[in-house]
């Protein structure tokens, strides 16, 4: 499959989006924290087989990126998808999102319904009220020197090629459960050529992805809010989504859709992405 790139001026700067240009009814899929659209490749082929795929870059990723806002979370990210479907799209569309990207979907279909004709939401992140809560506790620095947003800062962002940069991931636990093949093709759609000495280095910015996971909302009052219909697909319990998120959204929304694959982990678009593009293709018709 083809893709091309987009480029669409917005009030806040310069979005982009990796674009099937395929037949179907135009679908807009937004992407996990520190994974860029190149990443789904395989995942957003199966999905465009039937649907013309809008895969939108978060604005990490843009062109000339602006460095993070301690006084906005994720709730950007859900604007820039409002102002990017106002300005290049015929409404209302399909919409798919992934971890942070399904958070971020599900909150700008909140904010405006109008834009949104379904939504697949895969593994949607967050936390707990009880989690957001101690977190607002926390001065904004110290999130980024302790617990995961530190993890991320300490890790390396560099490699001297392809290879090494695959050896790191391999020992990585996150990704113990992908074969050798899926995981050299997401390292090689991670890294770019690094412009400024030999070797490789990550696309996705660290002190955006560092932000990210000291800002995380509560997730389940917003889940619980959409008004479009929705299906919701989930891989096994993980920190990702909380099984108590999980359980108490079921309970409060019966009326939406709930697919759960749980032979795989949080990364599941990319760790099985023939079997989630299908779960998502059949999600989609069912919303058509």
């Amino acid at each position: 499959m083809q893709m091309t790139w987009h480029n669409s001026d917005l009030s806040g700067g310069t979005a982009t989006a990796w674009c099937s240009n395929t037949d179907g009814p135009p679908t807009v899929f937004h992407h996990a924290t520190a994974l860029g659209p190149r990443c789904y490749r395989p995942f957003l082929s199966e999905i465009a087989q039937t649907h013309n795929v809008q895969a939108l870059a978060m604005r990490p990723l843009w062109p000339n990126a602006p460095q993070p806002n301690r006084k906005r979370g994720w709730d950007q990210f859900a604007d820039d998808m409002i102002a990017w479907i106002e300005a290049t799209q015929d409404a209302p569309v399909l919409a798919v999102g992934h971890s942070i990207g399904a958070a971020t979907t599900a909150m700008a279909a909140v904010k405006r319904p109008d834009l949104f004709k379904g939504l697949v939401l895969i593994e949607p992140s967050g936390v707990t009220r009880r989690i957001h809560l101690m977190l607002r506790l926390v001065p904004y620095r110290m999130r980024q020197t302790t617990g995961p947003a530190a993890e991320v800062l300490r890790g390396p962002t560099h490699w001297s090629n392809q290879e090494a940069a695959y050896a790191d991931y391999r020992a990585s636990r996150a990704y113990r459960r992908f074969d050798d093949a899926t995981l050299r093709n997401l390292v090689t759609a991670l890294t770019v050529p690094d412009r400024t000495k030999d070797g490789v280095s990550l696309e996705y910015p660290r002190e955006w992805e560092a932000h990210l996971y000291a800002t995380p909302p509560h997730i389940l009052p917003t889940l619980k809010s959409i008004t479009v219909p929705t299906q919701i697909i989930t891989g096994k319990p993980s920190l990702f989504m909380d099984p108590a998120i999980a359980n108490a959204l079921q309970t409060a929304r019966p009326d939406m859709s709930y697919t759960q694959l749980p032979d795989f982990g949080h990364l599941l678009p990319l760790e099985a992405p023939a079997i989630v593009g299908q779960a998502t293709r059949d999600a989609l018709d069912k919303l058509t």
